[in-house]
């Protein structure tokens, strides 16, 4: 149809008292609360969002059916996938590097770890640890799914990198896969460990119980470990799973393990 043609049917529609769609906002009041409440909690800690980097983050969550809803006149919400491109590889390097740096792996052994980046595995990661992303994504007629879950997640990196720069997306991701570094290690994962000499040993079942304090930008958490019953460990760390690790490492070592 020529834009002339256009022009005329929307000068003619207005005559009539018909007015065009409304261009949809990228974010209302409610958007921008749910947003900012997302970025506050841990592991993300982020409390004092600019104004002017709110629709970044907001983009990062938000799915090409939101996006490209095929309305008139075309909408001015941007999706997510060129912050997931970026995300993506931002996740990889953040881990890639820190393997690098604090284990002593063979190059297969650390490409295998990686695999934790794959997009099932992060939407695992994304529910198993509650971070909430999957509760505020923007899509439009449109199943929840893994591949949009993972995605999401990315962009929030990718955002988070952009808007607060490499040691910040760092601190984020280290702290979100600190069971899964972990894991590449067999001395350091302790809570496995404990798991293993347990059920070894017949020593009875495992419970942790945990405590929150400090402000939402800078949480600390207390981690208690039984064993059969017993409280063997205790540990506190920045993170859930930190504390946890500290307290199946004390644990380990009043069994004589550690």
């Amino acid at each position: 149809m020529r834009l002339a043609t256009i022009r005329e049917k929307l000068r003619i529609g207005n005559l009539f008292g018909q007015k065009p769609p409304e261009r949809r906002e990228s974010a209302g009041h409610d958007r921008e609360t749910e947003v900012r409440a997302l970025l506050a909690t841990p592991p993300f800690g982020i409390t004092d969002v600019r104004n002017a980097a709110l629709p970044l983050y907001d983009r990062a969550l938000t799915h090409r059916s939101y996006a490209n809803g095929g309305e008139y006149p075309i909408t001015t919400v941007d999706d997510n996938e060129r912050l997931e491109f970026l995300g993506n590889y931002v996740l990889d390097f953040i881990i890639a590097d820190h393997l690098y740096g604090e284990y002593d792996l063979p190059p297969g052994e650390m490409n295998r770890r990686l695999q934790v980046t794959r997009n099932k595995k992060l939407a695992d990661v994304v529910l198993q640890q509650g971070l909430g992303i999957d509760g505020i994504i923007r899509r439009k007629g449109q199943a929840l799914t893994e591949s949009i879950i993972a995605d999401a997640f990315e962009a929030l990196i990718g955002a988070i990198y952009l808007d607060r720069g490499l040691a910040a997306a760092r601190e984020v991701v280290l702290a979100i896969f600190e069971d899964e570094i972990a894991e590449c290690n067999t001395r350091r994962n302790y809570r496995g460990r404990l798991q293993e000499y347990a059920a070894r040993k017949d020593l009875g079942g495992i419970g942790y119980a945990y405590r929150r304090t400090g402000p939402g930008n800078s949480p600390v958490w207390a981690a208690r470990v039984t064993v059969g019953g017993a409280l063997l460990g205790e540990g506190e760390a920045p993170t859930k799973q930190g504390a946890a690790m500290l307290a199946a490492r004390e644990a380990l070592g009043r069994l004589g393990e550690e």
